[in-house]
């Protein structure tokens, strides 16, 4: 019994070696997958049912405007933690994919011996993405149906539909083109911002200065009118992320997908503390334009005193 036991062990030990062998070998035979900053078709797919909790409600002139913009292809544009995207041919908007291998668990559970302890790992780390899923889920609702304005989001589809739109033609960092059935992709619609600081520092080379002023200003109007609807992006690494951007008239969070519900942020000292996540960008004010700093101040306190 103690040898078939210590046999037993050891066969478990050698395939899990194995597995840990050969896994390696099979990422690289895919190294291709770098060249294309990791995305594949495949992994902005999912076989997630339908869920009554993820509908929104649309018009069918709003259906109709969704699909006029998508009529047009998308080529790749970069990827998030959470998201793949895809800029239109007009460059006004951009088109959002979950990154799916990021809920899934991790390839390798496929090549260990399915005994019991390695199934029971597996199932855990499918419920830690199911619960991630979710997260992401939840905040791409909260930003469409309470902060529209402040996410520019346009459209957020995260339940699969039927006939409800065209194939749409994504392109993607080598090149590859696919023509996609989108009605059976979770997605969102955003329109297109630009990063803050390549815009401060185009305005003070144009000599804007003022203007330059004017966007700092609309940062602090963002972070306010959020806070206000007790709307909390839960994103510490605010700045180092290049997750605020500009529109033509207003700041935007460019991600979505880190909202939350908390109605803490609508009391004033928790929102001086939110403050402080705008350090690094007056830091980098304090290198590179230090003539702007005093109105970086002048903003936050205004902001501050009209909380």
């Amino acid at each position: 019994m103690h040898t078939m036991n210590l046999f037993s062990q050891k066969r478990i030990l050698f395939l899990v070696l194995a597995a840990c062998s050969i896994y390696p070998i099979y990422k690289g035979i895919n190294a291709w997958d770098r060249r294309n900053d990791g995305f594949a078709i495949e992994k902005i797919g999912s076989e997630y049912a339908s869920d009554p909790k993820w509908n929104i409600a649309y018009t069918p002139q709003e259906i109709a405007k969704v699909n006029h913009l998508l009529d047009q292809p998308f080529s790749y544009l970069g990827r998030g933690f959470q998201c793949y995207a895809f800029i239109s041919a007009d460059g006004n908007y951009v088109l959002k994919f979950v990154r799916y291998q990021r809920l899934r668990p991790p390839e390798i559970f496929d090549w260990l011996p399915q005994i019991e302890w390695v199934k029971k790992m597996k199932q855990e780390k499918q419920e830690l993405h199911d619960k991630r899923k979710n997260y992401i889920f939840t905040s791409f609702k909260l930003a469409y149906e309470c902060v529209p304005h402040e996410t520019a989001l346009l459209y957020v589809h995260l339940n699969k539909t039927k006939g409800l739109h065209k194939r749409v033609c994504i392109r993607d960092r080598v090149g590859t083109t696919y023509e996609i059935p989108i009605d059976r992709y979770e997605f969102v619609l955003q329109q297109k911002a630009f990063l803050i600081k390549p815009t401060i520092e185009q305005l003070m080379r144009e000599g804007k200065v003022d203007e330059a002023k004017k966007r700092i200003g609309q940062i602090f109007q963002l972070l306010t009118s959020c806070a206000k609807k007790g709307v909390l992006d839960t994103d510490g690494a605010l700045i180092r992320k290049n997750n605020l951007g500009f529109l033509d008239d207003r700041a935007i969070y460019i991600d979505a997908g880190k909202l939350a519900l908390k109605s803490k942020i609508k009391r004033k000292k928790v929102f001086v503390k939110d403050l402080k996540r705008l350090r690094p960008f007056e830091k980098w004010l304090e290198e590179h334009y230090p003539s702007l700093v005093p109105s970086f101040d002048r903003q936050k306190q205004l902001a501050i005193e009209e909380f």
